[in-house]
């Protein structure tokens, strides 16, 4: 366990020592306060619309989340560092935990501080309506922790897909063509029964769906995130580094 936190350590460092991820954050960050702007004096200028749109929203950070893999795996790639820390003696299942975790971890940051960004322009800018209950607070953040479960899944497919083809923009072309295009391809082979079991179909059911009815997305979620997170560990343990 000591050696897997001196990793995401080190990883964490690196991250927060290059101005990508911070560039990342602020300008989806300066998005969401345009976008409160722009819901100023129209009818959706309010709190509980804002909170509204905060729901319909959650799908957009699965486009994100191949671009925090990169910055964990990019540099290992170019420079060939991966294998260097293996002649260390670091276990190769530590090691690709480790940058998993870390992924995941930069998640968790980067949506902290967009919330923040979000929900504090909007009690700043936008108006308290009548409308208003803090349990539409609370429904957010209910269905924000069930797209958690999409969010680690896409994480796991984004690593494998990476560890899988060694070069970083070619996986997320991979990535975003198996998000946003299976159901095409289900459709055109006539598939359509699959179309259920996608993360795509997933989110926007924890997006939309009654709170009761999130359970089913988010064991399908976890279910892909197992998946994807063992056949990754797999080939990680059978690829050759020299």
């Amino acid at each position: 366990a000591s050696s897997m936190l001196k990793l995401i350590h080190a990883d964490l460092y690196k991250t927060f020592h290059r101005a990508y991820f911070f560039l990342l954050t602020a300008v989806v960050s300066a998005l969401c306060v345009v976008m409160v702007f722009a819901l100023r004096g129209g009818e959706a200028g309010n709190w509980s619309a804002a909170v509204s749109l905060g729901a319909m929203l959650l799908s957009y950070p699965v486009f994100l989340l191949p671009m925090l893999t990169q910055i964990i795996y990019a540099e290992e790639f170019r420079d060939h560092t991966l294998k260097n820390t293996m002649s260390y003696g670091t276990g190769r299942t530590v090691l690709y935990l480790s940058k998993w975790l870390t992924v995941i971890i930069l998640g968790v940051v980067m949506t902290a501080v967009v919330l923040a960004f979000y929900f504090g322009s909007t009690a700043l800018v936008l108006t308290r309506d009548s409308a208003f209950r803090w349990e539409l607070v609370r429904e957010f953040f209910v269905r924000l922790s069930a797209a958690c479960a999409v969010y680690v899944a896409a994480i796991s497919m984004s690593v494998f897909f990476i560890q899988l083809l060694n070069k970083s923009t070619l996986a997320i072309f991979l990535y975003y063509g198996c998000f946003y295009l299976s159901d095409l391809i289900l459709k055109l082979l006539h598939l359509d029964k699959g179309i259920d079991y996608l993360l795509k179909t997933q989110i926007s059911a924890i997006a939309g769906n009654p709170l009761s009815n999130l359970q089913t997305p988010v064991v399908i979620s976890l279910v892909t995130m197992a998946i994807f997170f063992l056949a990754g560990i797999v080939f990680f343990r059978k690829e050759d580094f020299s």
